[in-house]
């Protein structure tokens, strides 16, 4: 066996003794009042399938599909607690933003907005990291959210057409797409995200009272600030960290433009549509509809007689395992509720957080959810602890909005590309190095923490959220 063959052995055993280690330790652990058969087995199957993903040692898909099946053996929740999340609307949504997205890059309306970007930001080094957060931010709204794969395939085509190879350039143009697929949710309103951080706020609410939400707009007024730190955090990177090679100028992209002639019927139909869906998000107020369905119906739109602008193809482009992730990610935090576990983290902290004030807390929940990030994924913890969350803040007389939005700001900070699937998509392209991810991320994370205590909560007290 060659020395390479080793090697990779040798890294195969390392992360199947610690998959496999782990889970047992947390199984050894004697029960008490707190530490429950139901809160020992719940950490051991969630433990042991988030190093699986972590490790990458079996199928995404696989590993997802893991998930319930393993609850239930474990005898934690039976069979409809498992897989209830199949009957929410998120998988729709998910599916339906993937298409969207696959549909708009087929037709080449992605790469006409991206190229008009560079040339009207004259080429230079920030216009292309600018113009990748802008393409982003766009393409989150259009697909509620869903912008990571498009997004990563899009960076990572970008590096590779600039010969930057696995280097800092990558890794900052590539974690600033990252940015504006993960980040950019913060204040642009996601469907399926919010849907979760309100429905807990609502659920502390007596009956008959005006349930917690925002508009499209209302939302990004709340949280613009945050807007204002991703510009400033893209302006400082390069300084930061230095990127090695220079890019090419606007003559560059105003030849690529130039190949891709006149705007064709698929793409005016693409864009139509995209406008007519940020309408129908940025109206929610008008007409009541669920914003979910915009990203479940415009998918099948597209392949509606006399538009058909969507194929075969874009469906077989669906990323169905990260479909099952993200599915797999809100059975966890169904079970996580079933369980109570939400509840007994509230019992927990209640005692701590009771003496301090709002802002503190407000910090405290952010702090925790960063931490919760190293052992469940983002989605789980807010499908998991949204409910708890809110009613902590709520016995201690807060607005529970606020304590939602820290969550969330909190479940964005991550160190470590197993940490949140979107991320973790980036990383897998291969182009950034682990020590340039975790030295930009964690930097993103210091200041993150520093502008949620000097900046966003002042401005939620400003805003009324608070």
């Amino acid at each position: 066996m060659s020395t390479q063959a080793m090697k990779v052995d040798k890294g195969a055993l390392i992360k199947w003794l610690i998959t496999i280690a782990v889970p047992l330790i947390l199984f050894l652990i004697p029960e008490t009042d707190v530490y429950t058969y139901e809160v020992k087995m719940f950490l051991v199957v969630t433990v042991g399938g988030i190093l699986l993903v972590a490790f990458e040692q079996v199928h995404l898909m696989a590993v997802s599909m893991l998930f319930p099946i393993g609850y239930m053996v474990a005898g934690l929740v039976p069979m409809d607690v498992a897989y209830s999340a199949w009957l929410q609307t998120m998988p729709l949504v998910v599916v339906g933003g993937y298409m969207i997205a696959m549909v708009l890059n087929r037709v080449g309306l992605l790469k006409r907005m991206a190229y008009w970007c560079f040339i009207k930001v004259r080429g230079s080094y920030y216009g292309l990291l600018y113009s990748v957060f802008i393409v982003g931010c766009i393409l989150n709204t259009v697909t509620g959210g869903n912008a990571w794969v498009m997004m990563a395939a899009f960076t990572f085509g970008l590096c590779m057409g600039f010969d930057l190879g696995k280097s800092i350039d990558s890794a900052i143009i590539m974690l600033v797409g990252g940015l504006s697929a993960g980040a950019s949710c913060m204040f642009i309103y996601s469907p399926y995200f919010m849907n979760l951080l309100w429905n807990a706020a609502n659920k502390t609410l007596p009956e008959g009272a005006e349930p917690y939400g925002a508009t499209w707009l209302e939302f990004f007024w709340q949280n613009v600030p945050y807007l204002l730190f991703c510009l400033v955090f893209i302006f400082v990177l390069p300084k930061i960290f230095k990127p090695k090679k220079k890019l090419p100028g606007v003559e560059y992209f105003k030849e690529e433009y130039a190949k891709l002639g006149k705007m064709q019927r698929n793409e005016k139909i693409g864009a139509i549509l995209t406008v007519g869906l940020i309408v129908f998000m940025m109206t929610g107020n008008l007409h009541g509809i669920a914003l979910d369905w915009g990203f479940i119906v415009l998918p099948w739109l597209m392949f509606f007689p006399g538009i058909k602008i969507a194929t075969e193809e874009d469906v077989k482009g669906v990323d169905w395992s990260m479909v099952f992730f993200c599915i797999a990610c809100l059975s966890i935090g169904n079970v996580s509720s079933y369980l109570g576990i939400g509840e007994l983290v509230a019992d927990l902290l209640v005692p701590v957080l009771s003496d301090m004030s709002s802002n503190v807390v407000l910090i405290a929940v952010y702090a925790v959810v960063v931490l919760l990030n190293f052992l469940l994924t983002p989605l789980a913890i807010l499908a998991g602890f949204s409910e708890p969350i809110a009613q902590i803040a709520a016995g201690l007389g807060m607005n529970p909005v606020g304590a939602m939005y820290s969550m969330f700001l909190g479940a964005d900070q991550v160190l470590l590309p197993y940490e949140y699937l979107t991320y973790m998509i980036f990383y897998s392209f291969g182009l950034i190095k682990l020590v340039d991810f975790m030295k930009i991320l964690g930097f993103k994370m210091i200041a993150a923490t520093v502008v949620l205590a000097a900046i966003m909560i002042p401005w939620w007290h400003f805003v009324g959220v608070l």
